[in-house]
């Protein structure tokens, strides 16, 4: 895949944002690579909106764009995914917001390393693995395929740059890869949740959230409200559209 980073902001000098995107390009290839068989390469631009649509890049698979909510227009507004499908011709797309990053002292490094390992492992915001319920739930039930999520809030250094650790193929009780759960080993039970982590499974047509013990009211408040562009929430509306329509 040929992942175009675009920062759109003054904030980040362009030499801190392309050594950011080098660590992240390195882990791609050295840690994601081999537990996941998938990578990319990375393509740091500069691209100032000055209030308008990002340009679509050349060559792009997939665009995340580094900016403050500000520098995105529609965010929280109903229809915003029509907006991004139209700027991006329907390829896979991300956002880190450096003033949510702020707010919830995240590193927005390690925010992007996130949404980079995310998108490269479902693209699309589609897979789901079948898995055991959750606590106090019944059944079987589907867990969105996202790769940070659980260890949200458990990070690690390439080349002093913050980023982001991710599952790996034992969290879902999949064959093949370090057969480990997380990247870093920490303490993560298949299909559970670290500390300041959380997932998303899916059953009977809705989808729910099981949050770990440190996340804040704060940091689940943030999700709503960046809920129209989170991958999370583009899973929400496809169960939507995937429900069969009263017919008059």
């Amino acid at each position: 895949m040929n992942l175009t980073i675009a920062n759109v902001t003054a904030q980040v000098p362009q030499s801190v944002f392309e050594a950011a995107v080098a660590a992240i390009e390195k882990q791609v290839k050295e840690h994601f690579y081999p537990e996941w068989n998938v990578t990319a390469d990375l393509n740091p631009v500069a691209l100032p909106l000055n209030g308008k649509k990002a340009p679509i890049q050349a060559g792009a698979d997939a665009v995340i764009y580094l900016g403050d909510s500000s520098d995105d227009p529609t965010i929280g507004v109903k229809g915003a995914l029509g907006y991004h499908a139209a700027n991006n011709k329907k390829i896979p797309y991300g956002f880190v917001y450096l003033d949510i990053c702020a707010r919830y002292k995240e590193v927005w490094s390690c925010t992007l390393s996130h949404e980079v390992l995310e998108l490269l492992g479902d693209p699309d915001a589609a897979m789901t693995v079948a898995g055991p319920a959750p606590k106090d739930v019944s059944g079987t039930v589907y867990y969105d395929f996202e790769l940070c999520d659980p260890t949200q809030g458990d990070e690690y250094l390439i080349d002093n740059v913050v980023v982001s650790t991710f599952v790996g193929k034992g969290y879902f009780a999949l064959s093949g890869g370090s057969g480990k759960t997380n990247y870093l080993g920490l303490r993560l039970a298949a299909f559970g949740v670290r500390p300041g982590g959380y997932f998303q499974y899916e059953k009977g047509g809705h989808a729910h959230q099981i949050f770990g013990s440190r996340v804040t009211a704060d940091q689940i408040a943030a999700k709503k409200k960046l809920k129209s562009v989170r991958r999370n929430e583009r899973r929400v509306e496809r169960l939507e559209r995937a429900k069969p329509k009263n017919r008059k």
